[in-house]
C-alpha cells in the first residue's frame, strides 16, 4: 500500500514540474528580443468644416524696395496721391515703398520709364489720366497703349475747377457760355493743349455748348504747359478761364481775386463748399473726375498684382486712409485691377468721342 501511494506521489510531482516548465516555456527570455509594439495606422486628419486656412507664405515683396514712378514733377495731384499711398502701403506690407519723379515729355518720359522695366512688381507706375485715357485717345505717336500695361488698382479721384479771370464778371456756367456765344472771338480759354485732366471738363463743357447750338469755334485756345502756370495766366487775366485741380486752385487762390466758377464733383467739396457744382449749375453731363492709381509693365507677376491690390484695398477700407486722402483733398476710390482696366478703357473712348480739335 505504501509502495503504490509513494507511486502516486511520484507521478504527481512529475505532472507538476512538466507544467511548470511548460509555463516557463512560453515566457520571454530576458535575453530574447523583445516582441515588435504592434503599429497603429496613421488616419489623416481633415480639416474642421468652417476652420480658416493655412495662410499661404508669400515671396513677394520680401526684403527688396518696390519703386513708385510718378511721371509728373513734384506737388501735383499724381505725386501727393502717390506718396500717401507708397507711405501707407509700406506700412501694411512692412516694405520699402519710394516715389520717384521723373517728369519730362508731358508725362510720357516717365511712364515709359515704368513700363518698359522688369514685370517683377518692383517697379511701379503712378498712373493717372494724362498718363493713361487721355494720351490713348488725344495723344499722337505715343510710344505705349493704354491697353498694354498690368492695372493693380485706383486709389483716390479728385474734381476739376473752372476758374475765371476776376475782370470777367461771370460768376457762372451761364455766363461763361453766353459770353462765347455773343463774342467767341473776345474768349481766350487757357488748357494744357490736351495732354492732361484739365483739359477733359473742359472738352466736355464745349461738347454741351454745341449741343446747345452754341459755335465755340472762334474761341482763342492758349496752351499752358502745366496747372500752375495756367493758374496764374487766369488769376492775371492773360486767359479768360480755364480749368484746374485743386493743387492749382490752392497755388494761387490765397493770393489772387481769382473767380472759381464750378466744380465737377457730385457734391460740394469741404475745402470749398461756396463752390456750387457744375450739376447744381444745369450742366451735368460736365463732371470729369481725375483719377490717380498704380500699373506696372505688362505682363507683370500674378502674385505682385494680388498682394498689391489686396494691401490697398484692405488700407482704403481704413479711417486712417480716407482721413490722410481728405487732407490733400483727393477722395479715396479704390477699384481693382480689372475693374481699374475697363474704367481707364471706358474712359479713353469717352474722349475720343469728345476730342478738342
Amino acid at each position: 500500500m505504501k509502495s503504490a501511494r509513494k507511486q502516486r506521489i511520484y507521478y504527481v510531482a512529475l505532472l507538476l514540474i512538466a507544467v511548470a516548465l511548460a509555463t516557463c516555456s512560453q515566457q520571454s527570455s530576458p535575453f530574447a528580443p523583445a516582441a515588435p509594439t504592434p503599429v497603429k495606422p496613421e488616419i489623416p486628419v481633415e480639416p474642421t468644416p468652417g476652420a480658416p486656412a493655412e495662410p499661404a507664405v508669400r515671396s513677394y515683396p520680401g526684403t527688396k524696395a518696390i519703386e513708385v514712378i510718378v511721371p509728373w514733377p513734384a506737388g501735383g495731384s499724381t505725386d501727393r496721391v502717390s506718396r500717401v499711398a507708397a507711405s501707407l502701403l509700406s506700412a501694411n506690407l512692412g516694405a520699402t515703398v519710394t516715389v520717384m519723379n521723373e517728369a519730362g515729355g508731358q508725362g510720357v518720359s516717365g511712364t515709359v520709364s515704368a513700363l518698359s522695366s522688369a514685370a517683377d512688381g518692383y517697379t511701379l507706375l503712378g498712373d493717372a489720366d494724362g498718363s493713361n485715357a487721355i494720351p490713348e485717345a488725344w495723344g499722337t505717336d505715343v510710344p505705349y497703349k493704354a491697353g498694354e500695361r498690368t492695372y493693380i488698382c485706383r486709389i483716390a479721384s479728385f474734381p476739376w475747377f473752372f476758374a475765371a479771370a476776376p475782370g470777367t464778371g461771370w460768376k457762372s456756367m451761364n455766363d461763361i457760355a453766353e459770353a462765347i456765344r455773343n463774342t467767341p472771338s473776345d474768349i481766350r480759354f487757357g488748357w494744357l493743349g490736351g495732354t492732361a485732366g484739365a483739359d477733359c471738363a473742359p472738352a466736355q463743357f464745349i461738347a454741351a455748348m454745341q449741343a446747345h447750338g452754341i459755335d465755340t469755334s472762334a474761341v482763342h485756345m492758349v496752351a499752358f504747359a502745366g496747372g500752375t502756370d495756367l493758374a496764374a495766366a487766369i488769376a492775371s487775366g492773360y486767359v479768360d478761364f480755364g480749368c484746374l485741380s485743386v493743387a492749382s486752385v490752392a497755388s494761387v487762390f490765397e493770393t489772387s481775386t481769382l473767380q472759381l466758377i464750378s466744380i465737377t464733383s457730385r457734391e460740394r467739396f469741404p475745402a470749398y463748399p461756396f463752390v456750387a457744382t457744375t450739376k447744381e449749375q444745369g450742366w451735368g453731363t460736365v463732371d470729369f473726375m481725375g483719377h490717380v492709381g498704380f500699373s506696372g509693365p505688362d505682363g507683370m507677376s500674378e502674385e505682385a498684382v494680388q498682394v498689391l491690390a489686396d494691401a490697398m484695398a484692405e488700407i482704403m477700407a481704413g479711417a486712417e486712409a480716407e482721413q490722410k486722402f481728405r487732407e490733400i483733398s483727393a477722395i479715396p476710390d479704390y477699384l481693382g485691377p480689372q475693374d481699374f482696366r475697363a474704367y481707364v478703357l471706358s474712359l479713353a473712348d469717352t474722349l475720343t468721342a469728345i476730342k478738342i480739335n
